[in-house]
């Protein structure tokens, strides 16, 4: 069956209820085996332990490399990505969020009434993948680091992450894990993938939240000139993060303010999560790295038939090995189809 992301409660409270108090996730490859440990509790009070540390999975997946074709290494994250994963859940935090948050008290948040400009913030590609407009909270004034008016974005940045790597041969996924890779046919594999979260968050902010697309071509010289541009023409302050230094110094050779994003480098041994940030994590850990494992069920971030609308509904495709868990979500979805249907009445 397949489960939006913010349905993932239900599983959550299968499992609980199936008494699966500690719930481990783990990637299919002996070589990975578990990557975190989550205790559920209260709603805010969980517990997320991390198993993995960085030598342990880059030597697992060096060895992935060396038993298995090229391909089944290059779909993997690497420890830094993977890192990335967990900060986008918001269950880590940026290496340099009080230089961030020093960036915005001088400049966000201004006094419109005042005859203030308004602050916008903008983003290089690296940074969407990531969920960074929601890491960040910018426009949250009460829980988020800074508050900005709105954002701009650029169709340069949109066009360097909607490319698409798909799988055209399923056979060496199979051989170096199970027969269930045989649903990564004609879907994304590794970098696609991510290239596909970030895609779908630079609509999320188009569509949704107060923001500007401005035309540009792809390249970091053609973004900045486009964001100088508009800054230039429009009376705003413009913010601009990136994780790469470069692009920080040309935005600010432009007297634009740039801001590098510095993402974490290591694990603590623990950090606790609300049942929300949660289903955030499964959600993008299983798209990252394609399939996980929780106990009794297998989550799909890709599958054969994967189509636009389940990227956009942040949908997993999810396998119960329990005929218990099965049964009960099964229940679950047709309560929830069956009010949406009343909603829509």
């Amino acid at each position: 069956m397949r489960i939006a992301r913010p349905q993932l409660t239900m599983l959550l409270n299968r499992l609980y209820d199936r008494g699966e108090r500690v719930l481990t996730v783990d990637h299919p490859s002996a070589e990975l085996g578990t990557l975190l440990e989550i205790e559920l509790d209260a709603h805010d009070g969980s517990v997320v332990r991390f198993l993995t540390r960085r030598a342990d999975y880059e030597e697992g997946a060096q060895t992935i490399r060396q038993r298995h074709e090229e391909a089944v290494y290059d779909d993997l994250p690497s420890y830094d990505v993977y890192l990335k994963t967990l900060l986008s859940a918001g269950i880590l935090e940026l290496a340099n969020r009080a230089d961030i948050e020093s960036l915005l008290t001088r400049y966000g948040d201004p006094d419109l009434l005042a005859g203030h400009a308004p602050v916008l913030a903008g983003f290089d590609t690296n940074l969407l993948p990531w969920r960074i407009d929601r890491v960040l909270g910018l426009t949250d004034p009460g829980a988020g680091i800074g508050y900005v008016n709105g954002f701009v974005l650029t169709t340069g940045v949109r066009d360097e992450l909607d490319w698409e790597y798909k799988c055209q041969d399923t056979r060496p996924f199979e051989e170096a894990y199970d027969r269930r890779f045989d649903a990564y046919w004609n879907q994304s594999l590794g970098a696609a993938r991510r290239g596909r979260l970030g895609l779908q968050a630079y609509r999320r902010i188009r569509d949704i939240e107060q923001a500007v697309e401005v035309q540009s071509e792809d390249g970091d010289a053609p973004i900045i000139e486009a964001y100088d541009e508009y800054d230039r023409e429009y009376r705003s302050d413009l913010l601009l993060f990136s994780n790469d230094r470069n692009f920080v110094e040309r935005a600010q050779a432009h007297r634009l303010l740039g801001q590098r994003v510095e993402f974490p480098s290591s694990l603590p041994r623990r950090t606790t999560a609300s049942w929300r940030e949660i289903e955030q994590l499964l959600y993008q850990l299983a798209v990252v790295f394609g399939i996980i494992e929780l106990p009794g069920v297998t989550l799909y971030g890709v599958w054969s038939g994967k189509e636009g609308l389940d990227w956009r509904d942040e949908r997993l495709r999810v396998d119960a090995r329990s005929p218990i868990v099965e049964a009960g979500l099964q229940t679950d979805m047709a309560i929830v189809e069956a009010y949406r249907e009343h909603r829509s009445a």
